[in-house]
């Protein structure tokens, strides 16, 4: 299951995963977007929902269980950027609380309530697309680089808690192309073939964050790029 696998990232991910032969959920807020994925990807489900909001997220695990009955990859992709006056004090309050709710809470509740299906999997994975804009630095910044630095915490939280049954690990991308970040250099595949490296990493390999098939800090004393 794909969270904003309508567009970005999220949709190379669905795209790569089932060249791979996977079965796939997109998930995203607009159906229009949703039905354009799907011609472009044959055999992609998909369902619209918000999985900032509880009644959306509800709606996702009672898909999960009506219609696969247990599943074994969850990608935590959904995300938005508020723009570049989304400062955390200067910004609009809700900007900053939208933001932190799409970002964070997003996939806490998603991973909250997927768990007991997740876990009919032999080998489950959750998998966090994070960003350097979320690295501990001295220029840590912005409502989107708090939310992104709170997915990181989240991350190494859950592999915490889960070790053992779930392995939890997070993506960056790097600056990559999408409707987000319409001038980035990067391809969006890139992502998706991270995706795909960490979904088929051993059990063991938890709690990490990865670029382009590397390990990264969580921290780092150098500008944020992503």
């Amino acid at each position: 299951m794909v969270t904003g696998g309508s567009r970005g990232i999220g949709l190379e991910i669905a795209r790569l995963f089932r060249q791979e032969g996977a079965d796939i959920l997109a998930v995203s807020r607009e159906q229009a977007n949703l039905n354009a994925a799907a011609a472009q990807v044959p055999g992609l489900h998909t369902l619209a929902a918000d999985v900032s909001d509880a009644s959306g997220v509800a709606s996702v695990a009672a898909w999960v269980k009506e219609r696969w009955g247990g599943f074994d990859i969850l990608i935590n992709n959904a995300g938005i950027w508020a723009g570049p006056g989304a400062d955390v004090l200067s910004g609009h309050d809700e900007d900053f609380t939208r933001v932190l709710a799409v970002n964070v809470l997003g996939p806490y509740r998603c991973t909250r309530a997927l768990l007991p299906w997740l876990e009919h999997s032999t080998s489950p994975r959750i998998i966090n697309v994070g960003s350097r804009s979320g690295l501990f630095t001295t220029n840590l910044s912005s409502a989107y680089g708090v939310s992104k630095a709170a997915l990181h915490a989240l991350t190494i939280a859950t592999a915490n808690e889960l070790r053992g049954r779930v392995a939890v690990n997070a993506l960056s991308p790097g600056w990559v192309k999408t409707d987000m970040a319409p001038d980035g250099p990067g391809d969006p595949r890139w992502s998706a073939q991270c995706a795909l490296h960490l979904a088929t990493r051993p059990a063991s390999v938890t709690g990490l964050l990865f670029h382009d098939k590397r390990v990264l800090s969580w921290s780092s004393r150098t500008d944020p790029n992503s």
